[in-house]
């Protein structure tokens, strides 16, 4: 209703873009100027390419626990290097021509994740596999938080779960909509989706604890190779790890955040993996929760973030 009191044209359509985000975000004050320069510089590719902010939850980060200042920093690691140059889904502060909105029925927010459902039909309407292009800036999103320590791992918990139930319910729409897509662009995309999902943030810490004390307790006479082997792969996930620790540390800069975690930082670095694990294990919890209830416990109940200020 809104699309036609405009009256805008059709072919003018390509020339509006709308903006997607949360109550809890803060926009530089160059986000329109970066996102137009872009699309003008890819040549409007109206019903092709959908545009996203790196986001970051430096919103008194500095001040919260390690579980969620940990999570923070790699969702930002995983937002740079695997959501956006895989294409396989926007996240909560997105933006897109009027043109792809109309065609693609625009949003419907009644989902848990309405970015990714949306992406989906729109793919379907549009028969290719939409391509999400990084606007230039940075983009401040509110983390999860509490009053307390206590309620503030309780929130990340729900947060977790919320976002894990939220995933199985769009692979089950995506796969009702599959037969809608092009064969070669539902498969690409539907295989980054689970490898993303469901091995990397679910089993991946799932299965290094359960490698290594398979080793420690059941494999007797380890060949040294294969110990070198595990100390390596530990080796390269810290290393990973240090990456995002080492963007925050810049991005603070280029937004100019003041924060105090310097002491903190190396103990935050250390807790990392356990914060993977114990994320791994909410999701694994969640992902049976949909077995077995089914759509009962898919709602859309946003954590609290009352501690923001």
């Amino acid at each position: 209703m809104a699309v036609s009191q405009m009256n805008v044209a059709d072919d003018d359509m390509k020339n509006i873009l709308v903006t997607t985000c949360d109550a809890d975000s803060k926009f530089p004050r160059d986000y329109i100027a970066a996102l137009t320069w872009k699309y003008l510089k890819e040549n409007q590719p109206a019903l092709t390419t959908i545009y996203q902010s790196p986001l970051f939850y430096n919103w008194k980060l500095d001040s919260l626990s390690f579980v969620t200042r940990v999570t923070g920093l790699l969702r930002s690691l995983l937002m740079l290097g695997a959501l956006i140059p895989f294409n396989i889904n926007t996240m909560s502060i997105f933006s897109y021509s009027l043109s792809l909105a109309k065609k693609g029925n625009f949003i419907h927010p009644g989902y848990q994740m309405d970015d990714i459902i949306c992406l989906i039909r729109w793919m379907g309407v549009t028969q290719q596999r939409l391509r999400i292009s990084m606007i230039p800036v940075p983009v401040v999103s509110g983390p999860t938080s509490g009053e307390t320590m206590e309620i503030e791992i309780m929130e990340w918990a729900r947060q977790a779960r919320r976002w894990t139930i939220g995933a199985a319910e769009v692979f089950h729409y995506f796969i009702i909509k599959a037969n809608r897509m092009p064969k070669m662009a539902a498969f690409s995309w539907g295989l980054v989706f689970i490898i993303y999902y469901g091995v990397l943030l679910c089993t991946a810490g799932l299965y290094g604890l359960t490698s290594m004390l398979s080793m420690i307790l059941i494999v007797k006479h380890v060949p040294p190779m294969i110990v070198y082997l595990m100390y390596g792969f530990l080796g390269l996930q810290m290393l990973t790890f240090l990456v995002a620790f080492i963007i925050d540390a810049l991005i603070v800069q280029l937004m100019h955040i003041s924060q105090c975690i310097y002491i903190r930082n190396a103990f935050h670095f250390i807790l990392t993996p356990f914060v993977l694990l114990g994320y791994s294990l909410v999701e694994l919890y969640a992902l049976h929760e949909v077995i077995v209830f089914g759509k009962k416990v898919c709602k859309h109940g946003a954590s609290k973030k009352s501690a923001l200020k």
